[in-house]
């Protein structure tokens, strides 16, 4: 039976001429300032308390031995073919190394200076050789001791944290400003009287499962750094550095973003429809889902009890995680602007799960399917909502639905696989299944009504680009702007053209059915900054004097606006020619006839920037 076996050290004897490997279980070196500050608090107390008691004496061998000690934890080794592994413990090991390096780098006493130095480093003919993961660490470590500046150039997280790092504990040490008596006694106490246990694994095959309780049952770790030891720790120590150095390389280019793409990639690849007890499952806890008894964890193969089990690990890691890492950090990265629509102003990622879904692994068209997807997501999401039918669980449902049928499917038929699921979406939702429907129907635009529907500001600013466009003008913002910036003093309002009086509520039968239909999408439009609230109930030809100097949308009202105006003369002829309406200005009053007309004109600019076909 394997055994653990404890060592009690202080940290001269733990890091003394003793060179380490940080074992692929350990992540990044990633304390933040405030974690390393509660450390030192900690060690300076304890060091204070001892201190201030012989302050007054001669500080000899034997007073400085008669100092309190403090514990520092544990930290667990692993050795394998003469090297000694870390499997747990890294970050305060790493900490430790860095007062280290202060407290070598602030004294002068050469006895002090070579018992610091033991700990850090040492010669490999003539070269330096710094005791903790060297290959990984060497430069950070030169710029240490040396003060070689990597400038902002880092090959790693760690090296970054490294410095920064240093520098946080060299100003928490300049703060203390000790006095030669002071440091020396600080530096005794450091390297011996602070202790750890080291744990020895006996047995390198138990590590993964030692890992595993230590991590994974406490959550100290994230989800996709549990994974890797346990998927990497199944491997063999000969296999193990390879196949962790192209994890590690995969979740570098997707950095603060591993867990979501895990997801993910599990969602867009096992999943053929919303499971939604299983997406909680795989959202909250993938790292355990996959090693459960499910449909998907069979799949994969990852478990003791799976055929092929190593195999499957290492061509998941070498080829699957290879290659989607770097397709998620393109989409994370991608400007086109119908992904930029889809997550800066609707807020969905659902994009992500079809592209990976419809990829194969070194997809040769990956950046068109990319950009198909991306706009058909776009488009679905609008449409679904032009039409009234969009409930946010419902359209998570479409997107497994589209994931599904997208897979293995050619770039022209993604049109059609989006518009079939809309379709299918309309006729349940509007419970007519034998009848034919259309993408988008007047019947149901008209019955659009604004309340605090974002998308209302999204569709206007649509609208306006388009037209812009289309006459050669710059608008007063862009799509970004004018759909997401809503304060008083710079951002867009939603306008009402009926302003709530007695000259606009004789129009209607009631007072009620006034305040419904005001609402109505054909009696809407944006203003920016005050000038919503500076037209407040007035009359509608007053409120005249504030559209013309707005977007072009509420502009088109004033009949100056169509005066030596031969860009907009052009293109409203042709919105004429082409789908039966057109612009033209209401000078005098505007009523539900007029309301009715402009809700026409809108619906067919939204049947052409959402490409419905005819």
């Amino acid at each position: 039976m394997s055994e653990i076996n404890p060592d009690k050290q202080t940290v001269s004897q733990c890091l003394k001429n003793k060179p380490y490997e940080i074992d692929f279980y350990q992540r990044e070196y990633v304390w933040t300032k405030k974690t390393v500050e509660v450390l030192l608090d900690d060690i300076l107390y304890s060091f204070e308390q001892s201190y201030n008691l012989y302050k007054e004496t001669e500080l000899t061998k034997e007073i400085l031995n008669q100092f309190g000690w403090y514990y520092l934890n544990t930290i667990m080794i692993s050795r394998v073919n003469g090297k000694s592994f870390i499997v747990d413990g890294q970050q305060r090991l790493s900490t430790l190394v860095l007062l280290c390096s202060k407290l070598h780098n602030m004294t002068t006493n050469e006895k002090d200076k070579k018992a610091l130095a033991d700990c850090i480093f040492g010669d490999d003919w003539h070269d330096e050789v710094y005791y903790l993961d060297n290959s990984k660490r060497h430069r950070a470590m030169d710029s240490i001791i040396h003060a070689n500046s990597l400038g902002e150039s880092y090959d790693s997280p760690t090296e970054k944290n490294l410095i920064e790092r240093f520098n946080d504990v060299s100003a928490y040490i300049d703060k203390k400003q000790f006095d030669e008596k002071q440091l020396t006694a600080f530096i005794f106490f450091v390297l011996n009287k602070l202790v750890v246990v080291e744990l020895d694994i006996e047995k390198y095959e138990d590590t993964p499962m030692i890992f595993e309780v230590i991590n994974d049952r406490g959550e100290s770790l994230r989800p996709f750094e549990i994974l890797k030891g346990k998927l990497v720790g199944s491997l063999s120590k000969d296999d193990s550095q390879s196949y962790s150095d192209i994890w590690d390389s995969a979740m570098n280019i997707i950095h603060g973003n591993e867990d979501a793409f895990f997801a993910t990639f599990i969602k867009a690849k096992l999943l053929s429809s919303k499971d939604t007890e299983k997406e909680t499952a795989i959202n909250n806890e993938y790292h355990r889902y996959v090693f459960e008894e499910n449909d998907e964890a069979a799949k994969l193969g990852f478990r003791k009890k799976d055929k092929n089990r190593i195999a499957n690990i290492k061509e998941f890691i070498k080829d699957e995680l290879n290659y989607y890492s770097k397709l998620y950090a393109k989409m994370l990265a991608c400007c086109d602007l119908s992904m930029r629509y889809c997550r800066e102003i609707f807020d969905v990622n659902s994009q992500y799960q079809i592209i990976i879904a419809a990829c194969e692994i070194d997809d040769p068209e990956e950046k068109e399917k990319i950009e198909i997807i991306c706009n058909e997501v776009e488009r679905i999401n609008m449409l679904l909502r032009l039409n009234g039918v969009y409930e946010s669980q419902r359209y998570q449902e479409l997107i497994y639905t589209i994931a599904s049928k997208i897979k293995g499917r050619s770039l022209s038929e993604y049109r059609s696989i989006f518009n079939g699921v809309l379709i299918d979406e309309i006729k349940e939702r509007r419970a007519v299944a034998d009848q034919s429907v259309d993408l988008l129907e007047y019947s149901s635009f008209k019955k659009l009504s604004y309340s605090t529907a974002r998308y209302f500001y999204y569709l206007f600013a649509r609208v306006e680009d388009y037209i812009c466009k289309g006459i050669n003008q710059k608008p007063e913002n862009d799509v970004f702007f004018m759909s997401t910036k809503h304060s008083n003093a710079k951002g867009y309002h939603i306008e009402h053209i009926f302003s709530d009086n007695t000259t606009n509520t004789a129009y209607f039968d009631s007072r009620e059915d006034f305040l419904e239909r005001r609402n109505g999408i054909g009696a809407l439009l944006l203003l920016r900054g005050r000038d919503n609230i500076s037209s407040g109930n007035e009359e509608y030809t007053d409120k005249l004097q504030t559209y013309s100097h707005g977007p072009v949308w509420g502009h088109t009202l004033c009949e100056e606006f169509y005066n030596s105006n031969p860009n907009f003369a052009d293109f409203n002829k042709e919105l004429k020619k082409t789908k039966g309406v057109a612009f033209r200005a209401i000078p005098e009053k505007f009523t539900p006839t007029d309301m009715e007309e402009r809700c026409k004109l809108l619906f067919e600019l939204s049947r052409i920037i959402w490409d419905v076909e005819e």
